[in-house]
């Protein structure tokens, strides 16, 4: 029976789409696909943390988009050209209680975390049907899942997510297009670094998660890179839940 190759994992001649990719796990993800051959394009709303990261790439190609902003969203896929693998990871999390959150951060999440992220599948997605091949996976969360406190939109939007990479999936993959969706548990990255290091939530976390210890941005790039390589082929809809465990409780 044969093993893993290292083709399997080689994304050359490949093009990838890293959105959110200034960011912990947008630009692990970056970094990861780059390494195993991928051309490699980025994109982000954050001008200065994109252009270091594209210049550590070698000079990548790089985008300045608002993923809140169809019309954004829009010039990024005319922009990016055939894209062969969608990373759709760009994301904000508003939190608070939902009863003090104002109509305006509403609107802002679920046109960030939901609406944008469709809407640029849905631009990418024809170009893929063409050519006979792509690749979405989109970055959910465990929290879409189990909800939790003062997270209620941003669940929300995250399982919205969720069932747009299954719906998706049945039309998209008879024309060899697969949707997949990834969602990470805690992962310490810079966005959630002041509350993963904070004693009180982290112990609280970790009581929670049977693995014992809180994710890596690390560990989610390299099963982004599994979703998207061909030893993921036969994975149509699925979102795999990275969370050592949390949603079991």
């Amino acid at each position: 029976m044969p093993g893993i190759e290292a083709k399997h994992l080689d994304f050359t001649g490949r093009r990838v789409l890293v959105t959110g990719a200034a960011g912990g796990l947008g630009s692990r993800m970056a970094r990861a696909f780059h390494a195993h051959g991928g051309t490699v394009v980025l994109a982000d709303r954050d001008l200065e943390r994109l252009a270091a990261l594209a210049a550590e790439l070698g000079g990548a190609e790089s985008h300045v988009f608002d993923q809140a902003d169809p019309a954004s969203v829009e010039a990024l896929a005319e922009a990016a050209g055939p894209v062969d693998i969608l990373l759709n990871n760009a994301g904000i999390v508003l939190g608070g209680p939902f009863l003090e959150m104002t109509p305006d951060a509403i609107e802002r999440l679920i046109a960030t975390d939901l609406t944008g992220p469709i809407l640029l599948a849905h631009a990418l997605a024809r170009g893929m049907v063409e050519r006979g091949f792509g690749v979405i996976v989109n970055t959910a969360s465990q929290i879409a899942f189990t909800g939790g406190p003062e997270r209620v939109i941003y669940g929300t939007a995250k399982a919205g997510l969720v069932q747009f990479t299954r719906a998706a999936a049945v039309e998209l993959a008879p024309h060899g297009v697969r949707v997949v969706a990834l969602a990470p548990g805690r992962t310490l990255t810079p966005l959630t670094e002041e509350q993963l290091t904070d004693p009180d939530y982290l112990a609280a976390s970790l009581a929670r998660i049977p693995a014992g210890r809180i994710g890596d941005a690390e560990e989610m790039a390299r099963l982004a890179l599994f979703l998207a390589s061909p030893l993921a082929d036969y994975v149509v809809g699925e979102t795999l839940i990275a969370d050592g465990g949390y949603i079991l409780f």
